[in-house]
């Protein structure tokens, strides 16, 4: 009776035990699911397979740097786990972990139509790749993908004819807007090239003027500074026509410090041709008279001619007023040079 007894607990032990056994295999094959991501993925597109599994290894025990939400990326290499490493180019692959429960997620774009096929590949020794002490019994088998073809979906046969490149709105006026600005500006550049002499010539022009004008200011400036030095009359004299013979030589290029005061009108005259108007010959008159009157208050200080009837004309200085009446005398005998054309 005993042992009828035992026997019996014997067999439902046994049969409890291998309920058990059966239940977590049928667990285990339940807690695996593959999805892709998109569902439907082209050739040329980029697309996921996200593989769930449970699993009690530690996928992680060697990582490093493995972020707070325990991600790690892997090292899974195309000919590692396709039949064909040709047909896919892998571009990362990360496993994710929550507890036991782990996600491996496989980006990668195919390079051809039809069916993918994957190969058994170990996941710790991948994990785990170039460490020692390594299980190496943790193995998946992805499921076969296939890749669509665009134009078989479409049901495309012909291809399609060529389309104009898109341009921006109002490309078109922008284009014959720089077009005609171009041809404006190469006209003026052909204008300017067949000019150049005139031009060039012009340009000389405007700096000789402008260096005449600066000289003219300065012969000014020299003559009003002289007006407010206490001197004697001879030495006046002396300067104003040193300040006068400077500025002749720079506007009419040619020396004039040997040229005596009745002489300075014959030599503007050759200087210039004759060529001036009224106001100028006026001007030059003007000049070489005042040559003439500073010639004789230098020379002739004590002379008998000096003592000669009307003062005026014979004293050998200056009467009150008459060196300002020089001073602006001679300023307006510039601007006649400097104010009308003058050859020189």
């Amino acid at each position: 009776m005993k042992k009828l007894v035992i026997a019996l607990l014997i067999s439902v032990s046994v049969s409890v035990i291998s309920g058990f056994a059966q239940s977590a295999e049928e667990d285990s094959s339940d807690s695996t699911m593959q999805v892709m991501v998109p569902r439907d993925v082209f050739i040329g597109d980029s697309g996921q397979i996200q593989y769930s599994f449970r699993s009690p290894v530690d996928f992680f025990a060697f990582a490093e740097n493995v972020a707070s939400n325990e991600t790690m990326e892997i090292d899974l290499k195309a000919e590692d786990f396709l039949e064909d490493p040709l047909s896919c180019l892998v571009k990362k692959t990360t496993l994710s972990r929550t507890g036991i429960n782990y996600n491996l997620c496989i980006t990668f774009i195919p390079w051809k139509t039809g069916i993918i096929k994957f190969k058994k590949f170990n996941l710790e020794e991948i994990c785990m790749r170039g460490k020692e002490n390594i299980s190496a019994d943790f193995n998946i088998e992805l499921n076969s993908v296939l890749i669509l073809s665009l134009a078989e979906k479409l049901g495309a046969t012909n291809l399609r004819p060529p389309k104009a490149p898109e341009v921006l709105p109002y490309t078109n006026y922008y284009v014959w807007f720089f077009l005609v600005l171009a041809v404006i500006l190469f006209s003026l550049l052909c204008t300017a090239i067949i000019k150049l002499p005139e031009i060039l010539r012009k340009w000389k022009e405007i700096k000789t003027r402008i260096s005449f004008y600066k000289n003219a200011v300065k012969t000014k400036r020299h003559l009003n500074m002289l007006l407010r030095k206490k001197i004697t009359d001879a030495d006046f004299s002396e300067q104003w026509q040193s300040v006068l013979r400077e500025y002749l030589e720079y506007r009419f290029k040619t020396p004039f410090a040997s040229v005596t005061g009745k002489n300075i009108e014959c030599k503007i005259v050759t200087v210039t041709g004759g060529m001036m108007s009224d106001r100028q010959e006026r001007a030059v008159e003007d000049l070489t008279a005042h040559f003439v009157r500073t010639n004789y208050i230098r020379f002739a200080s004590g002379s008998i001619d000096s003592k000669m009837l009307p003062v005026e004309e014979h004293q050998a200085g200056f009467m009150k007023g008459e060196k300002k009446s020089l001073i602006l005398s001679t300023h307006k005998i510039i601007d006649a040079f400097e104010k009308e054309d003058i050859n020189g």
